[in-house]
């Protein structure tokens, strides 16, 4: 007899003919969130009329599977949602110390600007100290992954925090620039996180092949790399405001500034605003990425600590067997 693709699934196990066997499992509807429990596999939804057969094609993931068990899979779900975490909460505490540091919020506000340029630093730092649990849970390596893939990624994740810590204290004791905005001090941090995302990204895309739906979304999946492209910019808004910083001086300004603007009561070269504006722009599109990926490694995390039921494990036993 040649079967249908509605009489059978191929699973972790092989191939299973689904005739005559029931739903054992707690198994919602793909569509309409239905229990399809005790149902017959071959059957449909009896609120939607969605073959059963979808919904457990839809639940299973073979690949999982098939991929080597990780040594402590609870440990490592925890630990890179823990990574991703910090990198969102010291991003949203250097954003934020950033734009502190510019001219204008300082003489709008310079008693809450004193309280934030410290806070904001001092929580940025903190976030790279204690980003050394979750690293030091993943020693030596993640798993069972590549040995050299998950040393080499929690090298650079180490280097990372090394660096953004070092480099926010250096801010955080150093005075504000002179100029419209941050100055070149600010790039230490950026160059941190530049590093410790390489390192999360070589981890992620290991441990995340177990999550199904990490592997395939292609729409709310946030890319690690993009995320550096932002930085990247963030960089080059603090760069170019030095320089606009430098082209405020003088008579006549040098035509590289763009000309000359007051902003604040104080002449800002138009160079300085377009690397403010750069700054402020990058710096949001960031941190709604670092969103984004925490929302992954939660995906990641779930699908470690509670992998999806084999197709075996979803039906009553063949007749006979």
């Amino acid at each position: 007899m040649d079967p249908s693709s509605s009489e059978i699934l191929i699973g972790t196990d092989g191939p299973e003919r689904l005739e005559g066997r029931a739903i054992r499992l707690s198994l919602p509807c793909q569509r309409c969130r239905y229990d399809l429990r005790g149902l017959s596999a071959t059957g449909v939804c009896p609120e939607c009329g969605l073959p059963a057969s979808r919904s457990l094609e839809a639940a299973i993931d073979p690949t999982t599977h098939r991929l080597p068990p990780l040594l402590a899979p609870q440990a490592v779900g925890a630990a890179i949602v823990t990574l991703g975490g910090l990198a969102l909460v010291g991003g949203v505490a250097l954003a934020f110390h950033l734009i502190v540091m510019t001219n204008v919020i300082m003489e709008l506000a310079p008693g809450a600007t004193r309280l934030l340029y410290g806070l904001t630093m001092l929580v940025a730092v903190l976030c790279g100290l204690v980003g050394w649990f979750p690293v030091l849970k993943l020693w030596p390596s993640p798993g069972t992954i590549d040995p050299r893939q998950g040393r080499r990624g929690l090298g650079w994740l180490s280097t990372g925090l090394a660096v953004w810590t070092i480099g926010c204290g250096l801010v955080w004791w150093l005075p504000p620039g002179q100029g419209l905005g941050p100055g070149l001090m600010a790039l230490v941090p950026l160059l941190g996180s530049v590093i410790y995302l390489v390192g999360l990204r070589r981890i992620v895309i290991e441990v995340g092949t177990r999550s199904r739906l990490f592997r395939t979304d292609q729409i709310r999946r946030q890319r690690i790399m993009d995320l550096v492209i932002g930085i990247v910019f963030i960089g080059l808004g603090i760069v170019l405001t030095w320089m606009g910083g430098l082209g405020s001086t003088g008579s006549p300004p040098p035509w590289w500034s763009l000309g000359r603007f007051t902003v604040g009561q104080e002449p800002t070269s138009g160079l300085a605003i377009l690397g403010l504006a750069m700054l402020v722009v990058a710096s949001v599109l960031v941190l709604v990425g670092l969103i984004y990926l925490c929302v992954n490694l939660r995906w990641v995390r779930r699908a470690l600590q509670s992998p999806p039921p084999r197709l075996r494990e979803f039906l009553d036993p063949p007749t006979g067997s």
